[in-house]
């Protein structure tokens, strides 16, 4: 993610720089004054929410947070069916997204572990570490009565 925004970034504080301090507009063309800023703005905000995946394993349930932390999901152990690694298609993307059958948590990579619910629902959570955490949510539904 980092990869793709901060050339992104770059590239809008340059048109800012140029327009605004140098003042040779874009392809010729001044954009609004404001635009430069607000679309700078908008791309750290959304680097700031999404630049990190991380998963957190607690004595009751799974958690998952991107970024700061504002994005958040807990799966809760008693919850959860099953749990399989899994080899994720790169054309479903990163970020948050509903795919076939359910949703897809990642940030880079092909390789995720998917949650079977109880309910019938089904999860993916993007990880470079699929056998270690299928592992250890296999060892916390032995303890809640999972699979």
């Amino acid at each position: 993610m980092i990869v793709i925004f901060v050339p992104i970034i770059l590239f809008f504080l340059a048109l800012l720089y140029y327009q605004e301090v140098l003042g040779i507009p874009f392809l010729g063309e001044p954009a609004p004054s404001w635009l430069y800023p607000v679309l700078l703005l908008v791309f750290v905000v959304v680097l700031a929410l999404f630049w990190l995946l991380s998963v957190t394993g607690y004595t009751d349930h799974l958690e998952i947070k991107f970024g700061i932390g504002l994005i958040r999901k807990r799966f809760y152990y008693k919850d959860i069916h099953s749990c399989s690694a899994q080899k994720t298609p790169i054309y479903y993307g990163w970020g948050i997204r509903a795919i076939p059958g359910g949703w897809l948590y990642n940030i880079s990579g092909t390789w995720s572990v998917q949650l079977d619910m109880k309910n019938r629902k089904m999860y993916r959570i993007g990880t470079p570490e699929p056998q270690e955490l299928e592992q250890f949510i296999k060892t916390r539904l032995s303890l809640f009565g999972g699979a």
